[in-house]
Order: C-alpha cells, then sequence, then structure tokens
C-alpha cells in the first residue's frame, strides 16, 4: 500500500503541476493577448508615423524637384544669355574684321593707284630721259659739225699755227 500512497501522493503532485502549469498558460496567453493589443497600438502608430513620414518625404522631394526645375530654367536661361552675349560679340567683330577689310581694300586700291602713278611717272621721266638724251646727242653732233665746219674753215684760210 505503501506504493499506492506514493502514487496518488504522486498524482496529486501531477495534479497541482498540471494545474499550475494551465495557469501560467492563462497568465501567458493572456499577456501575449495584451501584448499583441499593445504591439497592434504600436503597429498603428508606427504606421500612422509612416505615413506622416512619406507624405512629408513626398512634399520635400516635390519642393526640390520645383528647385531643380527653377535651376534648369535659370541655367537654360543663363545658357540663352550666354549664347546672345556670344552672338553678339560674335556678329561684333564680324563687323570689326569687315571694317578693316574694308580699311584694308581701299589702302591697297590707293597703293596701287599710287604704284600706277609713280610708274606712269617714271615712264615720263624715262621717256624725258630718252628725249634729253637724244637732244644731248644732235647738240653734240651739231657742236661736232660746227667745230668740224670751223676747223676746215681755218685750214681754208690758212691760219695754220703750225708754222
Amino acid at each position: 500500500m505503501h506504493s499506492l500512497r506514493e502514487f496518488e501522493q504522486h498524482l496529486n503532485d501531477l495534479k497541482k503541476e498540471n494545474f499550475s502549469l494551465k495557469l501560467r498558460i492563462y497568465f501567458l496567453e493572456e499577456k501575449i493577448q495584451q501584448k499583441f493589443e499593445a504591439s497592434s497600438d504600436d503597429v498603428h502608430r508606427r504606421n500612422i508615423e509612416l505615413k506622416v513620414e512619406v507624405e512629408s518625404l513626398k512634399k520635400e522631394l516635390q519642393d526640390k524637384q520645383e528647385l531643380l526645375d527653377e535651376a534648369v530654367s535659370t541655367a537654360e536661361s543663363l545658357s540663352s544669355q550666354n549664347e546672345a552675349e556670344l552672338q553678339r560679340r560674335l556678329a561684333e567683330r564680324q563687323e570689326e574684321i569687315s571694317h578693316v577689310q574694308q580699311v584694308l581694300q581701299t589702302k591697297v586700291q590707293l597703293l596701287q593707284e599710287e604704284a600706277e602713278l609713280a610708274r606712269e611717272q617714271a615712264r615720263q621721266m624715262a621717256s624725258l630721259a630718252a628725249s634729253e638724251a637724244q637732244r644731248c646727242l644732235a647738240l653734240e653732233r651739231e657742236m661736232q659739225e660746227m667745230g668740224d665746219s670751223d676747223g676746215a674753215c681755218n685750214r681754208n684760210t690758212g691760219t695754220d699755227t703750225d708754222g
């Protein structure tokens, strides 16, 4: 009987342990349910926080996109202004080059005219020099002929000084 008593004691101990374990399970389930509810509240709160953050980031992205669009517009405007300035400068330089070309063409034309005048003067001088040279030759011949005729006259008159 001793073993029956031990068996009953053991059975009672097991029943107590079983009750204790069931009670423990009940409290753990209740705690889990509370945590789940609290966790669910946390999830809802976190979800709301994330939605607010998403909207805030969307607004920030939109603001930055607007700034970027404005910067692109400004850059394009500056680019077109720079291009207009470059075109204006190019037109000025082309005008200056055209003016310098006209001045140089005028100078070249004047120099060509002066050269032609100088050539004409040189031809006239050469012609004058040639006619003067012919006149000199003619005068020399005339003088020689006169000198020859004077010598002939002196011989004819007999005024030879040799004698």
